[in-house]
């Protein structure tokens, strides 16, 4: 396989916490290429799997990589790369440098200079024990991007002033959220714990590749009836037509929809177009000869080089078309039922019978937004999942509605054993804030928030006790009173 397979089926075993095996893939990977997303992922792999000074090394060599090139992308890899040492420092139980590196994280999420000298890691008293506090971190929210009222929830509530949107909002609220827990550790340390102390620097030192142990070559088969002939290297038999399971053969696929067309993008590398033969019929494709990595020897009458796209519902086939490119098939279908949206894309069946299983019955009520608008390239489950019931934990708390691929969340509850997107949102850090505080502040908060209608947050009960919070919309915003 490539280097680019093994980096993207390394990024998809992080995905499915297989962080063994990511490791392995993005090795063999990372042999031919420095690309700072394999080397985030294989960050992350190792952190999960507590082997944080690799994760480390991997993190800061993403951080370089990503800045040398210069790339569009490069400034969001740099943010997550601020990101992920804030996760691997406070794992460390450097609370302090975890802080510095969230912050960095948030800079670069509003547009700052990377090279910037923001003084961050300077604010330590002269013992170098870091002075940012709990409260100062909840109010550091000057240059947060976009947002404002308009984002709603709390994180609205005290956003009077916000600079303009980077692109980076998200990215800004999961560094943001992570701050909380890293300066609530810190609050509850001794004073001489380490943990206070600041040793990062914002730009850190790019450490050295580190490279894979060569592998000693096999050995070779001389033939012995004459020395002076040339050494001749034994080379396996390619395997025999039909021995490759078929789950290896099948392409990685991608899909979405919309209400005329079903579109299903089939990776496959290096797809010849003068010789590739599609056949669309009412309930199936067939299409072929396909290059297979997993066989790269079949030819165009095999069982291996062929096709069958059983379809999850009905089409036009003279309405529908294909297209190559060096890497992936596409097929745009049109719908047989124009606005019925499909559960499920279908299925690849290797080889090219038309006896292939009969394909679903299209479902008549509206997939889930995910399956029906998510673009090529992003992960997509078959199955719809309107299909599947909500259910609750095994603690009976409540379970909300959810599009998170670990199913539904019990909000109550915060694992600071996973930095997972959905446990990053600020509205449950405000919720964790407010669940943190004392009475008094509790009382600050609500009787703030309700009478600003919603655009102040106040934890000072002696500020907001004895006056009425008045409304502090943001800037550009306009606050109106609506007739009962």
């Amino acid at each position: 396989m490539s280097a680019t397979t093994f980096g993207q089926k390394g990024v998809e075993a992080v995905r499915n916490k297989d962080y063994a095996a990511a490791i392995s893939l993005l090795d063999k990977a990372l042999e031919s290429s420095d690309s700072p997303a394999w080397l985030l992922a294989r960050a992350q792999a190792h952190q999960q799997l507590k082997n944080l000074d690799a994760a480390l090394h991997d993190t800061e060599l993403a951080y370089h990589t990503a800045a040398e090139r210069g790339s569009g992308n490069s400034r969001k890899l740099m943010i997550e790369a601020q990101y992920r040492r804030a996760v691997i420092y406070f794992r460390l139980g450097r609370y302090a440098d975890s802080d510095c590196c969230a912050k960095w994280s948030m800079l670069l999420a509003e547009g700052r200079p990377a090279r910037e000298d923001d003084g961050v890691e300077k604010n330590v008293d002269q013992d170098g024990n870091y002075t940012v506090t709990y409260v100062d971190g909840i109010a550091d929210k000057k240059g947060q991007p976009g947002g404002g009222a308009a984002a709603g929830g709390l994180l609205g509530m005290a956003s009077a002033n916000t600079a303009p949107k980077t692109g980076f909002e998200t990215e800004w609220n999961k560094a943001y959220a992570w701050r909380s827990q890293a300066l609530g550790k810190l609050k509850d340390l001794p004073a001489d714990h380490p943990g206070r102390k600041v040793t990062v620097v914002k730009i850190p030192p790019k450490p050295i590749k580190k490279k894979a142990e060569a592998k000693k070559p096999d050995p070779e088969v001389a033939d012995s009836s004459d020395e002076d002939e040339p050494v001749k290297v034994a080379k396996p038999a390619p395997p025999a037509p039909g021995s490759v399971p078929d789950e290896k053969l099948k392409l990685r696929a991608d899909f979405y929809q919309s209400n005329q067309t079903m579109t299903v993008s089939l990776f496959a590398k290096d797809a010849k177009k003068d010789m590739l033969r599609v056949e669309f019929s009412e309930d199936k494709v067939i299409l072929g000869p396909l290059p297979r990595e997993a066989a790269p020897y079949v030819e165009a009458g095999d069982r291996e080089a062929m096709s069958t796209i059983v379809l999850g519902g009905k089409i036009v086939p003279k309405g529908s078309r294909w297209s190559v490119t060096p890497r992936k098939i596409e097929l745009v279908m049109q719908k047989a039922a124009p606005g019925v949206k499909w559960g499920r894309w279908g299925e690849e069946v290797i080889g090219g019978s038309t006896t292939a299983p009969a394909a679903a019955e299209p479902v008549t009520t509206p997939a889930p937004m995910a399956a029906a608008t998510a673009p090529a390239g992003k992960e997509n489950n078959n199955a719809s999942t309107s299909a599947k019931p909500a259910v609750g934990n095994s603690a009976g708390a409540p379970a909300y509605p959810t599009s998170s691929k670990t199913g539904p969340k019990d909000w109550d509850k915060l694992d600071e054993a996973d930095d997972d997107d959905d446990k990053q949102d600020v509205n449950f850090f405000f919720k964790q804030l407010y669940k943190g505080a004392t009475p008094e502040q509790q009382r600050a908060m609500m009787k703030s928030f309700i009478e600003s209608n919603g655009t102040a947050l106040s934890t000072d009960w002696n500020d907001v006790g004895s006056r009425k919070v008045e409304t502090m919309p943001p800037e550009g915003v306009e606050a109106k009173k609506w007739d009962k």
